[in-house]
């Protein structure tokens, strides 16, 4: 077993201020994280098999305490996008110079969207990513109704005008 990293003294002193503090959520368990360490000694297995967390969280957690001091403790943002190729403001504005042929009646086909984000971006990008982001941005598919290639154009506007029924 490795042994454990020392925790410098100016951590251990702002560990005892932390101490004093009322604790929302999972903070009493991150402290305490560190705390069974330095006061009782105890092994990372011990501390989380007593806390019941994995052997790597109270790892990470006594490095990310020793690395940042109390802040480590508080509460972590969860959630959000981590991997995003553009934020919303700049997808914004992407999308808004195709926002006008397709306001204007046009059909805007994603494969040109495609185009456009790959050369803006400089790389290849997947066409569900279009998808998304026009989902995101509150875009609706809507495309005319389909008519047959070789729909007879007398008989459809006959059928419309009620001439094809027979009493």
């Amino acid at each position: 077993m490795r042994p454990p990293t020392p925790i410098p003294a100016h951590r251990l002193a702002e560990l005892e201020g932390f101490m004093k503090k009322k604790w929302p959520g999972n903070e009493f368990q991150r402290f305490l994280c560190v705390w069974l360490r330095v006061r009782q000694g105890m092994s990372t297995a011990a501390i989380a098999n007593a806390l019941g967390l994995h052997v790597k969280t109270v790892r990470f957690t006594q490095k990310d305490f020793i690395d940042n001091g109390v802040s480590a403790l508080i509460e972590l943002k969860r959630g959000g996008r981590k991997h995003c190729l553009m934020s919303l403001d700049e997808e914004s504005a992407f999308l808004s110079q195709f926002e006008q042929e397709g306001s204007q009646g046009g059909i805007l086909v994603v494969g040109k969207i495609k185009s456009g984000l790959e050369q803006h971006l400089g790389r290849p990008v997947h066409k569900t990513t279009i998808y998304r982001m026009l989902h995101r941005h509150g875009w609706r598919k809507l495309v005319p109704r389909p008519n047959h290639p070789k729909r007879n154009e007398e008989a459809a506007e006959a059928f419309k005008k009620g001439a094809s029924h027979k009493g």
